[in-house]
């Protein structure tokens, strides 16, 4: 079984002290110029427990999520901290929360990758930052990333990440609901969490829009969601493929500088 996310954040904590630990043992050795840009990349460190928070941050809003339709009174409300509101604004809440966390968490963590796998420019341009679709997913900006990096996540991950993207844009920005369309089949609890399918259709075609296709998930994979799933089926399978994808770059990012800092000091 292949490590979590909150494992890779812990080896990347110990790997990346190995950079500091590298540069105090040949003092002077390196350009000034070059010697800093190793520096930013290890002082992602600190952040570390900071991002592991925010992974327990959105276990507690997907936990939100569960069995709220079964809480739900005569008038259809549902227990929201010490106060009660309408079923359907507690289910919207919730899915903006562990969204909006989900999403905050992964472009951090990209942040620190693109350090490593993004093209210089990406890191100059403060509305080009590195995120995680447009830099490691999207057909059109392929050209920013290492080939390796971007093609074997798009190839491997490229369709869950795609589809979380679409859920987080379309609750975040739009509410869940646009042109009359809502993506959920009702708005009471009787209505669960199914997706309706202009619902569903909205956020194919929008997934789609940023140059993915189902094609592009793990081999043998069997994911179709359709009309009629539950939505948080759909987030617990596009969390787990993220989580991978984001604990793969995070891994291959922080062992990557660590060779190459011990490779141009001459410590291989």
């Amino acid at each position: 079984m292949s490590k979590t996310l909150e494992d890779r954040l812990q080896d990347a904590k110990s790997t990346l002290g190995k950079i500091d630990n590298s540069l105090l043992r040949q003092p002077g050795n390196l350009a000034p110029e070059v010697e800093s840009q190793f520096k930013v990349v290890a002082a992602f460190r600190s952040d570390i427990e900071h991002w592991r928070g925010m992974l327990a941050a959105r276990a507690a809003a997907r936990a939100l999520l569960t069995g709220l339709e079964g809480q739900a009174d005569a008038g259809d409300t549902v227990p929201l901290g010490s106060t009660r509101a309408k079923y359907q604004h507690v289910r919207l809440i919730g899915v903006q929360a562990y969204l909006a966390t989900k999403w905050a968490l992964a472009d951090r963590l990209v942040g620190m990758v693109g350090q490593v796998f993004c093209i210089r420019s990406s890191l100059n341009d403060p509305k080009n930052l590195p995120q995680l679709v447009s830099h490691f997913v999207g057909e059109q900006t392929k050209s920013k990333t290492a080939a390796v990096a971007f093609y074997s996540v798009r190839h491997t991950f490229g369709w869950p990440i795609a589809v979380s993207y679409a859920l987080r844009n379309h609750f975040i920005h739009e509410g869940g609901q646009l042109e009359g369309v809502d993506f959920f089949v009702g708005p009471t609890a009787g209505a669960g969490f199914e997706m309706s399918s202009a619902g569903w259709k909205r956020i194919e075609e929008r997934a789609k829009s940023y140059g993915v296709e189902p094609k592009h998930h793990r081999v043998g994979a069997a994911w179709q969601p359709s009309p009629g799933n539950d939505l948080r089926t759909i987030l617990d399978v596009c969390e787990r493929e993220t989580d991978d994808a984001l604990g793969v770059l995070v891994g291959s990012a922080c062992h990557a500088i660590v060779a190459h800092v011990g490779f141009i000091l001459g410590e291989d």
